[in-house]
């Protein structure tokens, strides 16, 4: 597929010979979670093989669902169901067959002292966001994902354990369900006045029992795979315990929602879980129900449904899955729930709003016809373009409107909210009968989102690989060979201007504000290897932004060669920052440096960052705990750190080691 190649239609799909399960993942790479972790195709070649699969593979899906040919769409306002009829509509027009009675409804602390203490890396300051390890200042939290198990360590120099709390015990509760296939995912430490709570997120996947007709064909021409379909529902439990008395942790509340967990957050008094619950494609039967509901476990038995009129969705933009936004208010421990039928794939929130974030393509010009059927459109005939939702939450959760913009964002660090105004970063792709672009947009969004202020075609034939919005200024980072940081003006929202932009080798996936003149950049090296742009090792940059017509970069360090990884690059709370200290930690998995992908080191590491460099001081490894144990077993990973006073803990799946920050010593180092 070179540059000259003739004009691409989707007949030439099947000759690229995808596996199915691969033209799906590329299908969702803009609404999947797992774009957080999705390989960056840098090289030319891979780039074109990345835009195609993701575009061609779009409209196909986009065809199947409507066989009259692709509609121009005006309007993705949202609207509340008057019914579960209206719903039931919704869902026919994805090839969701339903039948009458498919829902089967119902009727309509005082903080005790404790010492400096690092913290969850979040995005807006004051809103928390779930982490698998917390510290109060006491003690350390911490959830054993290969364990499955939840550890409660002593914040002091021997990090003596309290607790171990596996899955099946914490939840012996759970009724009607495998504790088997439950997984503790991530938690939250809430302290107000009296009350100190940990709040605790499992997922768990009821499957159905096997009958003699499993499922029912949705068309004639189906065909039955020759092994049983196993399916089950997704849900998220929300725990939680009293940790006042560590000695005696007790669960005071627990629910039960539809859906995996999408994002949460505690927000002041309040606890906000947005999941996705997806349905399945096949008639159910009368007495199945598909509304999402909710558990209260005070009342284990009853499942409480969503109201229609509770559920918004639009007739132009409908998906087989309900997006789920439950609330819980951990003053009186009250719950609500709303819903949108749709599917959202990114989640932003700031004090006063929450926005949800979907993308949809469209088409130029209707679809063309041949002897009476829809032909096959090129894909100069199509476009992105991203959807914003936005949800006050002052009261309850309330929507209060959309917007939409060109092309798509790559994680929550593309939006902000500031003064009112919402901003976002966008990578828009075209075709133009003969190549592929790219080229990059910021746009301010007044209070009812409509475009207030825009700044277009930036970088053209680059894509942002990192933003991060820093009150009434922005910093981006796009990527093809070289790594241009540019420096954004959004003083003023109607006017939005580049003041200046800075290009470097190599690229940052992860941009974090030191002080009001320093940037750090997270990111990958990269090297030209025969004209072909190639990741190197594990690169930390320090930004000198004093200038803002003139950012340079002031210090770097590189760790590693090429297949070297950290999750802080696609993960900002894997980077724990500890401010008296000037100290950064992060997961490393650093590999030699000559090209050979050999591993040379798993484990920690332990940076200091002032306003003039970057210093390496310490990698701290488990593998040394795990001689003698046997290949099942002998594996270290979820390497994190927490700082409390003089100490950093680093907790991973086999070990703990607690490290004097005063000597640079390590004191403690034992398997868990």
């Amino acid at each position: 597929m070179k540059d000259d190649r003739k004009r691409l239609d989707l007949s030439e799909l099947d000759k690229i010979k995808a596996s199915k399960d691969l033209k799906t993942k590329t299908l969702n790479r803009c609404l999947d979670d797992g774009n957080k972790f999705k390989s960056f195709l840098l090289s030319k070649v891979s780039l074109v093989f990345a835009v195609i699969f993701a575009i061609v593979l779009s409209y196909v899906a986009i065809a199947v669902n409507n066989s009259k040919g692709i509609k121009v769409v005006k309007s993705y306002e949202l609207k509340a169901a008057k019914s579960e009829k209206d719903l039931l509509n919704a869902l026919k027009s994805v090839g969701m067959p339903a039948r009458d009675g498919v829902f089967n409804l119902a009727q309509e602390s005082a903080k005790s002292a404790s010492p400096a203490h690092s913290t969850t890396n979040v995005q807006v300051e004051g809103i928390d966001e779930a982490d698998i390890i917390k510290t109060d200042g006491k003690y350390i939290y911490s959830i054993n994902n290969y364990k499955n198990e939840l550890i409660i360590f002593k914040a002091n120099d021997r990090a003596e354990i309290i607790k171990r709390l596996k899955g099946k015990d914490l939840y012996a509760n759970i009724i009607n369900a495998d504790l088997n296939n439950l997984y503790l995912r991530e938690m939250f430490i809430y302290e107000k006045e009296d009350k100190k709570y940990l709040v605790l997120l499992s997922g768990l996947i009821r499957y159905e029992q096997e009958t003699e007709e499993p499922y029912k064909k949705s068309t004639p021409s189906e065909k039955v795979d020759i092994m049983p379909i196993r399916w089950g529902d997704e849900t998220t439990l929300i725990s939680i315990y009293d940790i006042n008395d560590i000695e005696k942790i007790n669960l005071v509340k627990q629910f039960e929602v539809s859906g995996n967990v999408l994002s949460s957050r505690i927000n002041g008094d309040n606890f906000y879980l947005v999941t996705n619950k997806w349905l399945r494609y096949f008639i159910q039967d009368k007495s199945e129900k598909v509304l999402p509901f909710y558990v209260d476990y005070d009342k284990p038995d009853n499942k409480n449904y969503i109201e229609p009129k509770n559920v918004l969705y639009n007739e132009n933009n409908i998906s087989s899955s309900f997006t789920v936004i439950s609330n819980i208010n951990l003053g009186d421990l009250t719950f609500k729930m709303h819903s949108v039928l749709g599917n959202f794939y990114q989640m932003y929130m700031s004090k006063e709003n929450l926005y949800l974030i979907t993308t949809q393509t469209e088409t130029i010009k209707p679809m063309e016809k041949n002897n009476g059927q829809d032909t096959v459109q090129s894909l100069d005939n199509y476009k992105q373009k991203t959807l914003i939702y936005k949800f006050n939450l002052q009261k309850d959760v309330v929507y209060k409107g959309y917007g939409e913009v060109n092309g798509y964002i790559i994680n929550q660090f593309s939006m902000d909210e500031y003064d009112g105004y919402f901003r976002i970063a966008t990578t828009e792709e075209s075709y133009n009968g003969n190549q592929f672009n790219t080229s990059n947009n910021v746009f301010v969004l007044d209070r009812n989102l409509k475009i207030a202020g825009s700044i277009r075609n930036i970088a053209e034939g680059e894509r942002i690989y990192s933003v991060r919005f820093d009150g009434e200024k922005m910093y981006m980072v796009t990527f093809k060979q070289v790594d241009p940081l540019f420096v954004i003006d959004l003083e003023n929202p109607y006017s939005p201007k580049i003041l200046g932009y800075l290009k470097i080798p190599g690229y940052s996936t992860y941009l974090h504000p030191l002080g009001e003149n320093r940037l750090i950049g997270i990111g990958l090296e990269t090297a030209d290897l025969e004209g072909r742009v190639i990741n190197k090792g594990i690169k930390i940059a320090l930004f000198d932004i004093s200038n803002l017509e003139k950012p340079k970069q002031i210090s770097k360090l590189e760790i590693g060669g090429r297949g070297s990884y950290s999750e802080s690059l696609y993960n900002h709370k894997a980077l724990t920052v500890y401010k008296p200290y000037d100290l950064y930690a992060f997961d490393l998995y650093e590999t030699r440096d000559d090209d050979s992908y050999t591993q040379i080191f798993r484990g920690l590491c332990l940076l200091r960052i002032n306003d003039n460099e970057i210093k390496l001081l310490q990698k701290i490894t488990h593998m040394d705990l795990l001689k003698g144990v046997s290949e099942v077993e002998a594996y270290d990973y979820g390497y994190r750190a927490v700082f409390v006073d003089k100490l950093m803990f680093v907790i991973s799946n086999v070990g703990v080691t607690v490290l004097n920050l005063d000597e640079m010593k390590i004191i403690k180092n034992e398997r868990i």
